[in-house]
């Protein structure tokens, strides 16, 4: 099944992506306090796909698969409504940490981090109700990566201070 391939590639790509990630915090000398929360986020980012399309990717193997059109809406239904949850979870833990450490009050890169999840959570909702297929869904994966992948390269891109 094609949509699994998908799966197993963003999961993947998001371990790979978290491992460059820890490799450049390791052989950084020292963090600063932005380069550790793009880190940080980066991690969050990508730990979401890969939680998703790992719980997906294990569902569909229960029972033998999908066998019929009903049963493949209603996985891409219920897959939609377990990565939103996933996704509200991350950004539950995100949003404790924002409030511990008082980053609320110079929000700028958060605004990126958060209109991430929500345009995702928008997708996987409009997903779950109307277009029940696995693109959305994938597409969904693929923005987590892509914010992943710009934290990413801001990490490991020399600041300008």
């Amino acid at each position: 099944m094609v949509e699994q391939q998908i799966l197993i590639t963003i999961a993947t790509l998001a371990v790979t992506l978290a491992g460059f990630s820890g490799v450049v915090g390791i052989f950084s000398k020292e963090l600063s306090t932005i380069k550790s929360y793009k880190l940080e986020t980066l991690l969050f980012q990508s730990g979401v796909a890969l939680f998703a399309s790992l719980t997906t990717l294990i569902a569909s193997q229960i029972g033998g698969g999908l066998k019929n059109e009903l049963e493949f809406r209603e996985f891409w239904v219920i897959s939609s409504w377990v990565y939103i949850i996933i996704t509200v979870i991350a950004l539950i833990f995100a949003t404790i940490d924002i409030i511990k450490t008082k980053r609320y009050k110079k929000i700028n890169y958060d605004i990126l981090f958060y209109f991430s999840f929500f345009l995702v959570i928008a997708l996987l909702v409009f997903n779950a109700l109307y277009i029940q297929d696995a693109y959305l869904f994938h597409i969904a994966l693929e923005l987590n990566l892509a914010f992943a992948f710009i934290s990413f390269y801001t990490l490991v891109m020399p600041s300008k201070e």
